[in-house]
């Protein structure tokens, strides 16, 4: 009885291997030849037109304002050299790859969340963008004179000595030009095709520094000390409830960080001091990060005290120097309680 069962099962599971095995030899080749075929008619496929991606075919979400309507031909033209010579296409296994590159590389994106391409010829990209924060006018002269008006793109115009537009301020003081949070220099033909655009941001003065040709790290450590306090202000809405309008960077000789004042549209002039340093605005220093914190909320605070900055009374301009029983600030408060001889008079003018 046992050898029946040996001999029995012999026959059908045998039987059964080999059918399984001969379908699975079936399988492969058939596959082979599939893929063999594929191969050689995907080139020939490729080149039909409906295949063909064209710049018109990208559908780019929410491009912000300032971003140029060229920017996906921007965009194209940085890819990979070797990618640059071929024509698109939807059934290139490589196309993804070789966008990703491209559109991380324009000085306007932040991130690339998504690059999905749809059949026959669309594709869809998603994008994180760098946003401005401020403006940089690396004019010399408006550090010294805080009460200096500003004209519609933004330049400072006290004293007619800016207020000589064009070849003037473009050889003597260099050209003011907009940064991200990180202190990266963005394009910025919109602005100066649209100059009142300029006046969504705050102008920061007194870098004296001049940025790198082109786009990108603008290599002066203060840039990027000054552009993440002008983010630090927006997340705090300073900029938005108080109508200040300009930062004012002051650095002493063989010093790394900067002394900052702060300016109204209507004049007040606001001294808050140092900002601190890299590690300082990450939060890995808990009291100085929550000094920062205790200065904004005095700030609106007063704005909401006296109704706004410009209605401070003259009897009570010391309110508005936050220095004033700042840690960091001992040793560079002066006698008169920490409030400069002439700060009274800078918010009197």
């Amino acid at each position: 009885m046992p050898q029946l069962l040996k001999i029995l099962r012999y026959f059908f599971l045998g039987s059964a291997q080999r059918v399984f095995g001969a379908q699975a030899l079936t399988g492969l080749l058939l596959l082979g030849f599939g893929a063999s075929v594929w191969t050689s008619l995907r080139t020939e496929i490729g080149e039909q037109e409906i295949y063909r991606v064209k710049e018109s075919d990208f559908r780019v979400w929410y491009p912000p304002i300032w971003v140029s309507d060229r920017f996906v031909a921007e965009a194209l033209e940085l890819r990979a050299p070797e990618a640059r010579t071929e024509e698109l296409n939807s059934l290139d296994p490589n196309l993804v790859d070789n966008l990703l590159i491209a559109f991380e590389s324009h000085p306007w994106v932040e991130k690339v969340e998504s690059i999905e391409i749809r059949f026959p010829a669309r594709v869809d990209v998603k994008l994180k963008y760098k946003e401005p924060v401020a403006v940089i006018d690396p004019t010399p002269s408006v550090a010294i004179d805080l009460s200096g008006s500003l004209n519609d793109d933004g330049s400072s115009g006290q004293n007619g000595i800016n207020g000589q537009d064009g070849e003037k301020r473009g050889a003597g003081f260099g050209e003011k030009y907009v940064v991200d949070a990180n202190g990266y220099r963005l394009p910025d033909e919109y602005f100066r095709n649209n100059p009142s655009a300029y006046r969504d941001f705050p102008i920061i003065l007194g870098i004296r520094s001049t940025p790198v040709s082109g786009f990108g790290q603008c290599g002066d450590p203060l840039v990027v000390e000054a552009a993440a306090f002008a983010r630090f202000l927006a997340e705090r809405k300073v900029f938005e409830k108080l109508g200040i309008n300009r930062i004012v960077v002051a650095k002493k000789k063989g010093e790394t960080q900067g002394t900052y004042s702060l300016k109204s549209v209507g004049g007040a002039v606001v001294l808050w001091g140092r900002f601190g340093s890299a590690e300082e605005r990450n939060g890995e220093l808990g009291e100085t990060s929550a000094l920062q914190e205790a200065k904004a909320r005095r700030l609106l605070l007063l704005a909401e005290k006296y109704a706004s900055l410009d209605s401070v009374p003259p009897e009570a301009l010391g309110e508005l120097n936050l220095t004033v029983g700042a840690e960091e600030e001992n040793g560079a408060e002066n006698a008169n309680g920490g409030v400069p001889a002439n700060f009274a008079d800078e918010n009197a003018k």
